[in-house]
């Protein structure tokens, strides 16, 4: 991709301003990640994905997270950002690490904040950026250290001036953009995590009397409630009994013996009914005992039924408790 050159940026007596480096660029846009990060784990707990001011293609998140735009107080978080960006050139990263965006049209010089509307279209632009992340590397090689999404918005990134030593509303400013960068890495960096299973009371599952001449005889059926979680570790002092639940599911574990008495290739026909809906789920008979997932089972009763190749065994039914 080419970009047109730019215009001189000023004439003599207006002072060029400095390119900011790729690495300040970088540390400036991980401080803005996790301030959105921040937002993301106040207003869910980990359950929703944070927004980002530079997007890439990589999953949302493995583990299920809700999309970010699932949730407007994230989505307003991220389009102030974006305001702000092009009202002033800033964000609370880039203010902190001293530089800003600024307009770079071809046809005038370069000066002055990009504007919302440049701003958002910067943002949009920076898909192009994130094929293979060539785009966000560009800056390291390229003469104005711009990636892709700077040569169609016409921006640059350049060292924001001093703030002057009496200036006490730009210290101010500088002062709260440190205060949010440090809320941001306490509350907004997952520095580790811990997880687990829970499983809840089990209930037995009354089974109707079975053939004694039986090859196959089943032990037990029961229905436990398995609750998968995990826990960020974060530095935020309050963040001690956050948790998000990933995945609550139904289990039927059942044992039977009997193999013995039949053949190597016999199968053990476990099918489970809820709200009408069957699932038959096959098991080599020499395996002794399974653990079961019910599909689709939510509050009501849960039929189960066994059959060894085909010729019905025992059936019951359960219901799941509140703890189950």
């Amino acid at each position: 991709m080419t970009t047109t050159p730019l215009a001189p940026l000023a004439t003599t007596d207006v002072a060029v301003p400095e390119l900011a480096s790729w690495g300040r660029r970088v540390v400036a846009a991980l401080l803005d990640g996790a301030v959105l990060g921040a937002v993301a784990w106040f207003v869910a707990g980990g359950a929703i994905a944070a927004p980002s001011l530079q997007p890439t293609f990589a999953p949302v998140d493995p583990e299920g997270a809700a999309p970010w735009t699932s949730s407007w107080v994230v989505v307003a978080a991220w389009l102030a950002m974006l305001v702000l960006q092009g009202l002033t050139g800033q964000t609370p990263g880039r203010r902190v690490l001293g530089i800003q965006v600024i307009r770079a049209p071809v046809d005038r010089p370069a000066g002055g904040p990009p504007g919302v509307l440049r701003s958002i279209g910067r943002w949009l632009a920076h898909l192009v950026d994130a094929f293979l992340l060539i785009g966000y590397l560009r800056p390291l090689w390229d003469p104005q250290r711009r990636t892709f999404a700077d040569g169609i918005a016409g921006t640059l990134v350049v060292r924001r001036a001093p703030t002057p030593r009496g200036d006490r509303r730009g210290q101010a400013v500088t002062a709260v953009a440190c205060v949010v960068v440090v809320v941001g890495l306490l509350a907004g960096v997952e520095v580790g995590s811990s997880g687990g299973l829970e499983r809840g009371t089990p209930t037995a599952c009354a089974l109707a009397p079975q053939d004694a001449d039986a090859p196959v005889r089943v032990h037990s059926a029961v229905l436990v409630r398995e609750t998968t979680w995990t826990r960020g570790a974060r530095a935020w002092p309050w963040a001690a009994d956050a948790r998000r639940d990933v995945r609550t599911r139904l289990s039927l574990d059942v044992s039977w013996d009997g193999a013995a008495r039949v053949g190597p290739d016999a199968t053990l026909d476990v099918r489970t009914t809820f709200g009408g809906a069957s699932v038959d789920n096959g098991v080599a008979v020499d395996a002794g005992e399974v653990q079961l997932e019910v599909e689709g089972a939510g509050g009501g009763p849960v039929e189960v039924e066994f059959l060894l190749d085909g010729r019905p065994l025992t059936s019951c039914t359960v219901t799941p408790g509140d703890d189950v």
